[in-house]
């Protein structure tokens, strides 16, 4: 493997081209497998498909006044496969600037580079994403609304509720490493413990799936106060690496209004939006606590995938309760 001078020119002519749509023509592969990806749902597969796309945005973007900017960019080859990797900076007219990051990937046909493959999209940190779900609880809430088990949290009488949803960050990797039965067993014991831990705040466990749980208790202190006594389990134990994130969200709990769905919904998001060893916690419970109690870090206006609007999360960073 090597630098390549000449993938490098060829990468700068076709990023500073845009949606050029005669140099991509000579820059593109004629091949069926050719794959262009963005920033945008979706793939383009094949010359015709790809083109088709920058003609659209040749279109699209001839009346928009923009620069661009190199920010870095590397070149590389090794026999008939070569690539870059780079970043450039747009500029538009009213002075904002986007980033760029790019692959390409590109074939020896004839003696000439030719793309085979190309993404192109924009970057954005890991805590832009709140609100995405992780597979066990998107699956672990599709599991609770399609069965109604949010009926237990009305079981217990309650007109305001808090829900508690924890998850375990990186199972898989964990899973793999330990092995099956070893994994098994933990999760087993891990339950087990959020059971435990419920009933000793006056609350129950509602449901678990996969390595998610949830939990609902009468107020939001005794539903803090068991996330917190979570944490603390999770982290004096013995398995090493294990993590958890967890979302608390308080509300209305009216019988048989689909309202008890959007909470429910809500809590799932906020964990979601949580770190590995982080209780985060809407601002709808933390206003309900006694601050002498709960200490909470600075609020974070997120958008929660589902949800209209923006929302406040703040996280849980310090209680009196005793160890």
């Amino acid at each position: 493997m090597k630098r390549s001078i000449e993938i490098e020119a060829i990468t700068r002519r076709f990023i500073a081209g845009g949606s050029d749509i005669e140099m991509a023509r000579r820059v593109f592969s004629d091949s069926a497998d050719l794959i262009a990806v963005g920033t945008d749902d979706g793939w383009s597969r094949g010359p015709a498909e790809v083109l088709g796309v920058l003609e659209y945005e040749e279109v699209e973007f001839e009346a928009v006044d923009y620069d661009r900017e190199e920010v870095f960019l590397d070149a590389f080859e090794n026999g008939e496969t070569g690539w870059s990797v780079g970043e450039l900076r747009v500029t538009l007219a009213d002075g904002n600037a986007h980033t760029r990051r790019f692959t390409i990937v590109f074939h020896l046909d004839a003696g000439v580079w030719r793309i085979v493959h190309a993404h192109i999209s924009v970057p954005v940190p890991d805590r832009e994403t709140f609100g995405e779900m992780s597979r066990t609880l998107a699956e672990l809430l599709a599991s609770i609304n399609a069965e109604s088990e949010a009926r237990a949290v009305e079981d217990i009488g309650l007109s305001v509720a808090t829900i508690v949803f924890t998850d375990i960050v990186g199972s898989t990797v964990l899973s793999e490493s330990m092995g099956d039965a070893a994994w098994a067993e933990l999760v087993t014991s891990h339950f087990e413990t959020l059971g435990r831990i419920a009933e000793e705040q006056g609350g129950s466990l509602v449901k678990t799936l996969g390595d998610g749980a949830m939990l609902a208790f009468p107020t939001a202190a005794s539903g803090l106060n068991a996330a917190i006594e979570v944490q603390r389990t999770v982290s004096s134990a013995v398995a090493d690496g294990l993590s958890v994130r967890i979302g608390v969200h308080t509300g209305d709990v009216m019988p048989g209004d689909d309202y008890l769905g959007l909470m429910v919904n809500k809590a799932a998001r906020v964990a979601a939006a949580a770190a590995g060893g982080q209780i985060l916690a809407s601002t709808s419970t933390a206003g309900m606590v006694n601050p002498t109690q709960f200490g909470f870090g600075d609020p974070m206006t997120v958008e929660l995938k589902g949800l209209s609007g923006t929302h406040q999360v703040v996280p849980l960073t310090w209680t009196t309760q005793p160890n």
